[in-house]
């Protein structure tokens, strides 16, 4: 709300007004818009809704400007390929890296379960990657659906 005063000149030169048209409009002087044009007074709120009237504009763009006040949040894509990537360093590390010391260790004996251990670890890899994408595109897109779920509401 800083720069009503601003949005207010800005709006009233956008509809090709002077401030004795704005004046007669409202039912004021032209001193008083000008008054409201450099910040040295504050109209109040029914002022400004009238203001927002006169103008043919939302009374948001007179309190935030902007071309329709406030920006409606964007929805921001969530890539799962930082995931992918981390899910590749675990298998480089689990499947190619810590065996070389175990088999060192242990022998070579008991690769049967190995494939079926290394599907359902694949399995857990692919559902974790899936929930974590999900929960990061809930968190960072959460004022997108709020104002979804608004819409939604009001029809």
């Amino acid at each position: 709300m800083n720069n009503i005063a601003g949005n207010i000149k800005s709006l009233r030169k956008e509809k090709g007004l002077s401030q004795e048209q704005m004046a007669e409009r409202l039912h004021v002087t032209r001193q008083t818009v000008s008054a409201w044009e450099r910040g040295v007074a504050q109209p109040g709120l029914d002022t400004l809704e009238e203001i927002a009237q006169a103008l043919e504009a939302e009374p948001e763009r007179l309190l935030y400007g902007g071309q329709s006040g406030r920006q409606k949040p964007a929805y921001r894509a969530v890539s799962f390929w930082p995931v992918m990537g981390v899910l590749l360093l675990y298998f480089i590390m689990v499947f190619w890296i810590l065996p070389i010391p175990m088999f060192a260790l242990l022998g070579n004996g008991g690769h049967g379960d190995t494939v079926f251990i290394l599907c359902g670890q694949i399995f857990l890899s692919i559902l974790v990657m899936f929930c974590y994408c999900a929960l990061k595109d809930f968190i960072q897109n959460r004022e997108f659906y709020d104002q979804s779920e608004e819409q939604e509401e009001e029809k």
